[in-house]
């Protein structure tokens, strides 16, 4: 929770700071996604290996609750989006989130087509790792 709200803060910072350098070449809000992945993946970064292992543990703490198999269920998801490629993995949480491919490829800064073959093979890895569990 306190990596989401540290990087909720880092784009509302961001987003301030750039809102006179909009363009408007792409829809803002793709605009405002791009700025908070850039600052998702900087908090990321900034993490310590105690703190993914203290994520690790909190998890393990989680699958013994009463709602163990809802639990498992998305740490079995979690474990097949980490499986992904990264780009691909964005490209489809992008997507699953609500955005348009278009507005993906723009906020991936990559072609249309690209991002359509990202959440095609996405998709597709994420239904067999999911299938074979």
């Amino acid at each position: 929770l306190a990596d989401a709200l540290d990087a909720l803060q880092d784009t509302h910072f961001a987003a301030w700071r750039g809102l006179a350098a909009f363009q408007g070449r792409s829809p803002f809000r793709a605009w405002v996604l791009a700025i908070a992945r850039n600052a998702s993946h900087s908090v990321i970064r900034r993490r310590s290996p105690r703190d993914a292992l203290m994520a690790e543990v909190a998890e393990e703490l989680l699958v013994a609750d009463p709602f163990e198999d809802s639990v498992a269920g998305l740490a079995d998801l979690r474990r097949a989006l980490t499986g992904l490629p990264a780009s691909h993995r964005e490209a489809l949480l992008l997507w699953a989130g609500g955005l348009t491919y278009e507005q993906v490829a723009i906020s991936l800064g990559v072609p249309l087509n690209t991002v359509r073959a990202w959440i095609h093979r996405a998709r597709r890895r994420l239904r067999t790792g999911l299938a074979d569990g």
